[in-house]
């Protein structure tokens, strides 16, 4: 038996929070641009961006050594 150790699939965990999302909106009847402000979203967009390619530079610095 091979034990691969298997990772989350990114797009289907966003996919499924924006989902998610959209669904609550739903529920709760309030309108996507009164509850979100575009400018927060593209920040938080950015720090998690920055934040991936900080993981992703430290764990292929990690395979090298």
């Amino acid at each position: 038996m091979d034990r691969t150790t298997r990772r989350p699939d990114a797009v289907a965990l966003i996919a499924g929070l924006l989902s998610l999302l959209v669904a609550v909106l739903g529920i709760t009847g309030s309108d996507l641009l009164t509850v979100v402000d575009l400018r927060w979203v593209l920040a938080g967009a950015a720090v998690l961006a920055g934040i991936a390619f900080l993981v992703a530079s430290l764990r292929h610095a990690r395979r090298q050594d």
